[in-house]
């Protein structure tokens, strides 16, 4: 008969040890939702249906999973009370479709879990003699984990899972551990309904566990490969740690991939992030989002990029980019802020201190340093001087700024918001533009220079008699007391 696959996700649980308002699955690791990673590595099993199983506190998982996940869509089964993981899956029953033949149960609090460690799932239960399987793992520190205790006359099946704190010395002292992680036969709420009646719930807790099937149906244990720790997230800790373990999974990815990381152990990045061959990511840079990086571009230090688009070719340092565009063969930096809707377009060079925004950079275009571009298009060629500013809001809207070809603005000028300049135009520096400047026209906006001859000494004369005025040490019957 052919299997019939159903995914069922167990994220009832209060997640206590979390302190948080939020449902502890719906926390990120790598930019994506924990049980987001359990998803990922069960679609490609091509489950017939998945049904993630909530309490009343996780009901924002409903909102989550609207419109399914990875093309599959997803059913939801409440458990209240919530009375045990085996509990959980009796809820289910009802909302299985009638063909499903096998149930792959796995908690949502695992992101560490593969698909080649569930597929080996699918692999054993193919024998004749087994039932179920359960997913297991050696580890040096089984710690309160639950241990699996091997049948003594096949030892290919699991004989018992007995928790941590029921567990005799002997019985602690076994290292391999049960992941949470099942293949059950559609039987399996026969199996339970019966190790229901025979065992009753546990003492402790009054709730009935998923490890109660095993003891009634043959259940392979099947070790898992490469299973890292924690096997299950339960606080923040476990949560910094399992972001590392699927940190290192993303940096030696692209490294495999071509992509030359400087001390790695300082970079991070998102699941979504793409990166080309030949792109080299230097020290303390942050990447996130869906952000993506042309061959051959180089992030020197410390940039942090979140949903940009980095062409070919490209030299940063230090830049901060947000919802941003920079196509190939641009330098940046160091200590660049691109905010969102910046577009830099090719061979541009962006100096120091430079912060963009809602701006379109003209290709070839250099804006050396200490600039603000804000809602602005500039065309191909412009050079905008030292301590430049768009002036873009007038205390009420933002108004854009528009410089055709080959613009050149002097340092320390200041652009009206909601003027034209036309190509070639100059501006002087210093000069404050309140209107549009015609193409290949000089603007000057500010003040004649003058020369006062001698001012200096006379001014220096009136600055001290104020000063002997001040302490009260001139003569008031001498006139013209100032000190020379």
């Amino acid at each position: 008969m052919q299997t019939r696959l159903a995914v069922i996700v167990l994220a009832a649980g209060k997640s206590t040890r979390f302190k948080s308002e939020k449902t502890k699955v719906l926390h990120e690791l790598c930019g994506k939702p924990m049980i987001d990673w359990v998803l990922d590595a069960v679609v490609p099993l091509k489950p017939v249906q998945v049904i993630v199983v909530y309490g009343t506190h996780s009901t924002a998982l409903m909102e989550h999973y609207d419109n399914g996940h990875g093309g599959l869509p997803v059913d939801f089964v409440l458990q209240e009370p919530t009375l045990g993981t085996a509990h959980a899956l009796i809820q289910c029953r009802d909302a299985l479709q009638a063909d499903i033949t096998h149930l792959l149960v796995l908690p949502g609090d695992a992101p560490l879990v593969t698909t080649e460690q569930l597929g080996s799932l699918q692999t054993a239960v193919a024998q004749p003699e087994v039932v179920h399987a359960v997913l297991t793992a050696v580890v040096a520190a089984p710690g309160d984990l639950g241990r699996v205790i091997r049948d003594r006359d096949n030892p290919d099946l699991a004989g018992r899972i007995v928790e941590a704190h029921e567990a005799s010395a002997e019985e602690l002292a076994v290292n391999e551990i049960n992941t949470g992680i099942y293949l059950f036969d559609r039987k399996v709420f026969a199996h339970l309904d019966q190790a229901a009646q025979q065992f009753g719930a546990s003492e402790k807790k009054g709730e009935y566990y998923l490890p109660d099937a095993v003891r009634v149906a043959p259940t392979l244990a099947v070790q898992a490969a490469d299973f890292m720790m924690p096997v299950g997230v339960n606080d923040r800790e476990q949560l910094s740690d399992a972001e590392q373990v699927l940190l290192n999974r993303l940096r030696r990815y692209w490294m495999s991939e071509g992509v030359t990381f400087r001390l790695p152990e300082t970079t991070y990045l998102h699941a979504d992030v793409r990166l080309a061959p030949d792109v080299e990511i230097g020290p303390s840079c942050v990447l996130t989002g869906a952000t993506k990086i042309g061959r051959g571009t180089r992030l020197v230090q410390g940039c942090l990029l979140e949903h940009c688009i980095i062409g070919a070719n490209c030299e940063l340092r230090h830049v901060r980019g947000l919802e941003s565009i920079i196509e190939d063969n641009v330098s940046a930096g160091p200590y660049v802020n691109m905010r969102p809707g910046t577009v830099i377009r090719h061979d541009c060079k962006i100096g120091n201190f430079v912060e963009t925004k809602n701006a379109d950079i003209g290709e070839g275009s250099k804006l050396p340093h200490l600039q603000y571009i804000g809602d602005a298009t500039l065309g191909k060629g412009c050079n905008i001087g030292a301590g430049t500013i768009f002036c873009n809001y007038d205390g009420v809207q933002k108004l854009h700024t528009t410089l055709g070809d080959g613009v050149f603005i002097g340092s320390n000028s200041a652009l009206q918001g909601g003027i034209t300049l036309g190509d070639e135009a100059y501006v002087a520096m210093a000069s404050a533009i309140t209107r549009d400047v015609p193409a290949g026209a000089l603007a000057i906006g500010r003040a004649r220079q003058e020369n006062k001859d001698d001012y200096v000494r006379k001014l220096k004369e009136r600055l001290e008699h104020r000063k002997d005025k001040a302490q009260g040490k001139l003569n008031a019957e001498e006139p013209g007391g100032g000190k020379s």
